[in-house]
C-alpha cells in the first residue's frame, strides 16, 4: 500500500514537471524579446555605423516601443522605433554616422500579441581605421640653370699677353712694323758696297809716282 502511494506521488511530480517544462517556454515567448541585433551584441565594427536595428521574436506595437542608442557613459546619439516596413523590427538612424567609440543600445517593446512589456540592452564598438594621408604629388617646377657664367677664355688672355712688344727705334720711337727694321739693313748694305768698290778701285790704280 505504501509503495503504491509513493509511486503515485512520484508520477504526479513527473507530470507536474513536464507540464511546467511545456508552459515556461510559452511564458517566455509571450514577450517580444530581442532576436537579432545589428550591429551584433559585443561586436566591433571597423566602419562608421549609419543604422542601428533589432529584430524581435514577436510583433511590436509602435506606441511604447523604442530603441535608444547612447555612448557608453555618455549622451544619447540616436533614437528610433518600429520599422514601418516590418512590425518585428525597430530601427534608429543617427543624424551622422557613428564614429569610433563604445555604444549602448536600450530597447523597450510592447508585444502586439499580448501587450506584454519587455526591456533589454546590447553593446557594440566602432573602431574606424584612420584614413591614410594623401601623398603629395610633385608638380613640375621650371628648372633654373645654375651653370656659372662663362669666364673670359684663358686662351684669349694668353693671346693678349703674348702679343709682341714694340721694339724701341733709334730715335726713341716704337718700331711697330717689319718695314721699319729693313731700312737700316739696306743702308748698311749700300755703305758696305761703296766701301768694297772703293777698295777695288784703289787696287787697280797705278802706284803713286815719287
Amino acid at each position: 500500500m505504501m509503495l503504491q502511494i509513493a509511486i503515485r506521488r512520484v508520477s504526479t511530480a513527473v507530470v507536474a514537471a513536464l507540464v511546467a517544462a511545456m508552459l515556461i517556454p510559452g511564458l517566455v515567448l509571450a514577450h517580444a524579446e530581442l532576436d537579432t541585433p545589428t550591429p551584433a551584441d559585443k561586436a566591433t565594427v571597423t566602419a562608421p555605423v549609419t543604422e542601428v536595428a533589432g529584430t524581435f521574436t514577436q510583433r511590436v506595437k509602435a506606441d511604447g516601443s523604442r530603441l535608444v542608442v547612447k555612448l557608453v557613459g555618455g549622451e544619447t546619439v540616436a533614437q528610433g522605433g518600429l520599422d514601418p516596413n516590418d512590425n518585428k523590427r525597430m530601427v534608429a538612424t543617427p543624424a551622422t554616422p557613428l564614429g569610433s567609440g563604445s555604444y549602448l543600445v536600450e530597447w523597450t517593446t510592447i508585444s502586439r500579441d499580448d501587450d506584454e512589456l519587455a526591456r533589454g540592452t546590447w553593446t557594440f564598438t566602432v573602431a574606424v581605421a584612420p584614413s591614410p594621408s594623401p601623398t603629395p604629388v610633385a608638380t613640375a617646377t621650371p628648372t633654373v640653370s645654375t651653370a656659372p657664367t662663362p669666364l673670359p677664355s684663358a686662351t684669349a688672355s694668353v693671346a693678349r699677353s703674348a702679343a709682341p712688344t714694340p721694339i724701341p727705334s733709334a730715335d726713341g720711337g716704337a718700331t711697330g712694323s717689319g718695314s721699319d727694321a729693313i731700312i737700316p739693313i739696306v743702308i748698311a748694305l749700300i755703305v758696305l758696297g761703296a766701301g768694297a768698290a772703293y777698295l777695288f778701285s784703289r787696287r787697280d790704280r797705278p802706284a803713286d809716282q815719287a
